[in-house]
């Protein structure tokens, strides 16, 4: 079955024309989403960690009780951001 609308895709461009700008901020919201979860993963596993070494009686180093600490905030933040833009972005068109 041939779709009966558009998506934007290469071969709805004229012939010669480069990436449109939605492919750019396409890339640039993915790349702001990926960062988001890669940073909120690494986060829960250094809090994952820190509550282990805390269970077993001893301290978990600094670098990984600030990463458990400020990491999932700082993930929260670039995903809020990138829904944001998103929103924007949607608006425009």
């Amino acid at each position: 079955m041939v779709p009966s609308h558009s998506d934007g895709g290469p071969a709805d461009r004229p012939a010669g024309a480069g990436p449109g700008m939605h492919d750019d901020v396409r890339g640039r919201l993915r790349l702001l989403t990926v960062v988001g979860g890669v940073l909120a993963v690494v986060s829960l596993g250094a809090w994952a960690v820190t509550l282990g070494l805390a269970a077993s009686g001893s301290a978990a180093p600094p670098w990984v009780a600030s990463v458990a600490l400020y990491g999932l905030p700082v993930a929260f933040l670039i995903m809020a951001a990138a829904v944001v833009w998103t929103v924007l972005e949607r608006k425009r068109r």
